[in-house]
């Protein structure tokens, strides 16, 4: 007679690594899509308004996708009938990304602008459910560990579609930009067809939620004074919204003020997915060891240096040192940020609480971005200080510099403010400090296989 508990493990085991390929196709259509957005907007003559348009609309409308799902799937209590059909929406609307514009020129940025709203509000249609199905599916005490495995295998497959597209577009400029651009989207839209179909087949748990498991965006609100995970909210949605202030613009920068070749900006690119590929393993390790909220802590601290970076030199190995920190950091902070919310949540409450997470997230990504349009357009190219004037590279490096003092601010204020979840192993802040400066996010996972030769694997992760 089968064992039920053994095929429920198995079920869970095959749909787990159907999730780790829909990811590894998904990380390819952002790699050959998502992350050429803006050179395609400036491609098409779109100003910095524009471009900061196209950063922020799509993610406000994509909320608005996303509160309208978690009602569905109180309907409906079917999450895969939500994800497919949004999934299905979003492949498809990498034809009129490139062929609005395409076939109407004249309007081009305005149409990309449309378009790109259509792709992100399918995109986040699915969210909710997909992250309350996938929360059903790892078990707490393994997430950080698979969540590490799955977005290194995603930053793989996306350094390998961000190369590619680069080297693509970087070809067939001198002969036909246009058909560069056709290639990339067409690849796009057929890597979310293979994601697509993995999700189609992945094992659906039964959804159950008790009356009392659902509660409005103002219960929400409401009770955040006294709720660890809004805190947690409030401070995620506002780093989102320092980091749109100059995020949008670091493609405006390379490509138009330092005059980056697509070589060039591709391998600045793919520069920050290497390191994130490089110490996903040891902030999966450490996120499920020392608890998320203290690695949040230690990145938290640490992201408002990457944008200043940016000011001190516009040598091209300078930047690739700059995307290679920012990589590194920001593994580290998404991780456990992610991971934060499985902990924080029970399963009845994890679709609400994400589309509600998403709404703050999004909200902050629209301030951010649009403030960022706003100022690019007013702030001076130079700075007069005591008789001083500093002729600035480029006037977007206030925006820089206003980035990084805004997500100072909010660590300072907020991370204080919420805590750790779950029961973990305690290490002083510092140490973990000492042990990035020391760059073992990037050599642990490097040297490992060489020092367990010797050591017969017994280390001490925490020395």
């Amino acid at each position: 007679m089968p064992d039920n508990n053994t095929d429920s493990t198995n079920t869970k085991q095959k749909s787990l690594r159907y999730s780790i390929i829909d990811g590894c196709a998904a990380s390819l259509m952002t790699g050959f899509g998502d992350s050429y957005i803006s050179a395609y907007a400036i491609f098409l003559n779109a100003s910095n308004a524009v471009i900061g348009l196209i950063s922020s609309v799509p993610q406000l409308l994509g909320t608005a996708a996303q509160l309208i799902s978690v009602r569905a799937l109180d309907r409906t209590g079917h999450r895969k009938s939500l994800i497919l059909p949004s999934v299905l929406t979003q492949m498809l609307a990498w034809l009129p990304i490139f062929f609005l514009p395409f076939v109407w020129k004249g309007a081009g940025p305005a149409l990309l602008l449309a378009a790109f709203c259509l792709y992100n509000a399918s995109g986040n249609f699915s969210a909710p459910a997909w992250n309350s199905l996938i929360g059903d599916l790892v078990e707490p005490q393994k997430r950080g560990d698979f969540f590490a495995k799955r977005n290194r295998y995603i930053a793989i497959f996306s350094f390998g579609s961000i190369l590619m597209a680069g080297l693509i577009l970087h070809l067939l400029k001198p002969i036909n930009e246009w058909t560069g651009f056709g290639i990339i989207f067409g690849a796009a839209f057929l890597s979310r067809g293979i994601s697509l179909y993995f999700l189609s087949i992945t094992h659906e748990p039964a959804y159950k939620v008790h009356p009392t498991d659902k509660f409005t965006l103002w219960d929400f609100i409401r009770r955040s004074p006294k709720s660890n995970f809004a805190r947690f909210v409030f401070y995620v949605a506002l780093m989102n919204t320092a980091v749109m202030v100059s995020g949008p613009f670091f493609a405006v920068y390379m490509l138009k003020d330092l005059q980056f070749s697509y070589a060039q900006f591709t391998i600045s690119s793919v520069t920050a997915v290497l390191t994130q590929i490089l110490s996903m393993p040891y902030w999966g390790r450490i996120c499920d060891r020392f608890g998320n909220k203290k690695i949040m802590t230690v990145t938290g601290w640490l992201v408002p240096i990457v944008p200043v970076l940016w000011l001190f030199s516009p040598n091209f190995y300078y930047i690739l040192l700059c995307q290679g920190i920012g990589g590194l950091i920001w593994a580290g902070f998404n991780l456990a940020a992610g991971n934060f919310i499985f902990d924080a949540v029970s399963p009845p409450k994890r679709a609400r609480c994400v589309a509600y997470y998403s709404l703050f997230n999004n909200i902050g990504i629209f301030i951010g971005a649009t403030i960022g349009a706003w100022l690019s357009m007013r702030l001076p190219g130079k700075i007069e200080l005591f008789g001083l004037t500093i002729v600035l590279i480029s006037y977007l490096h206030n925006l820089f510099l206003i980035s990084g003092l805004m997500r100072l601010a909010f660590s300072v204020i907020f991370l204080p403010r919420f805590k750790e979840v779950r029961e973990v192993e305690h290490i002083h802040t510092w140490k973990l400090f000492y042990q990035i400066a020391q760059g073992r996010p990037i050599l642990e996972p490097i040297l490992e296989p060489i020092l367990e030769i010797f050591t017969g694997g017994d280390k001490d992760e925490t020395d």
